[in-house]
């Protein structure tokens, strides 16, 4: 059984709480760790203080209130509703109008990702934005799915080494402007792609200029190179090998088993 707050208890310290807190003074100067810190302990107790005043309200509040202008409700449909779509090789993709949400599969014998091969789970998950956030029409976002993919093929083939473009299908699925980050953030979190993870990131990179960054190579281009920008002078080694890699894509494979 949960322990009683006795209400005149309650009442006490809310009143501790807000002579602490008076309306005509601001915060002074911290650092932003400090800050990060204060911030999240005000959520937590907003959180907490939500919950009394609805425990005390003689009218129960629903367990859910379903709003379909929930992101996270509105990622969810989406999400549910590009997995549906049918699979299409990703080397032959077309052109087409729309910007949205996509997942890539794998089916190849890369060592790496046999516990995938095959499966529903995919490689990886990515979304194409719009040229404008209140882009109306298809035709006003653009061939901006399409590319993306197209993208993804070309550095596929770069690597062609470790990978073959024909080992590689993908589900897409165009989307109104503004929610594709929703849907995004919905299959990350229900699938945790391996390319996704900051195990094996690095494939959605669009390249690196290490005049400006000094950028050091991604997990994914050391275990799959060939992406000639990601070797260039000033593109630093990563400090794990291909071999610590893979032994992280192991453990990362037991800790989120793939989805048959």
């Amino acid at each position: 059984m949960p322990e009683t707050l006795d209400p005149i208890e309650l009442r006490r310290a809310l009143d501790t709480l807000l002579a602490s807190l008076p309306e005509n003074k601001t915060v002074g100067p911290t650092t932003p760790q400090v800050a990060k810190k204060i911030r999240a302990d005000i959520v937590a107790a907003v959180s907490r203080l939500t919950r009394l005043m609805r425990e005390m309200d003689p009218i129960k509040h629903p367990i859910f209130v379903f709003d379909p202008t929930n992101p996270e409700i509105v990622g969810q449909l989406i999400g549910k509703t590009m997995l549906e779509q049918q699979r299409y090789r990703l080397a032959t993709i077309p052109k087409f109008y729309g910007s949205g949400v996509y997942a890539l599969y794998f089916k190849g014998d890369f060592d790496a990702y046999r516990p995938i091969k095959g499966r529903e789970t995919p490689i990886y998950v990515g979304k194409a934005d719009p040229p404008t956030p209140d882009a109306k029409t298809v035709e006003a976002q653009g061939p901006k799915l399409s590319a993306r993919l197209a993208e993804h093929a070309k550095s596929v083939r770069a690597a062609s080494g470790t990978l073959n473009i024909d080992d590689f299908e993908c589900r897409f699925l165009v989307v109104q402007s503004g929610w594709q980050r929703a849907a995004e953030d919905y299959l990350v979190s229900l699938f945790k792609p391996i390319w996704n993870m900051r195990i094996c990131y690095g494939f959605g990179k669009h390249g690196d200029d290490p005049g400006t960054r000094g950028n050091t190579r991604s997990p994914w281009d050391t275990l799959h190179p060939g992406r000639v920008w990601a070797t260039r002078e000033g593109n630093r080694p990563s400090s794990l090998t291909v071999e610590q890699i893979k032994e992280q894509i192991a453990e990362h494979f037991k800790k989120h088993p793939p989805k048959s």
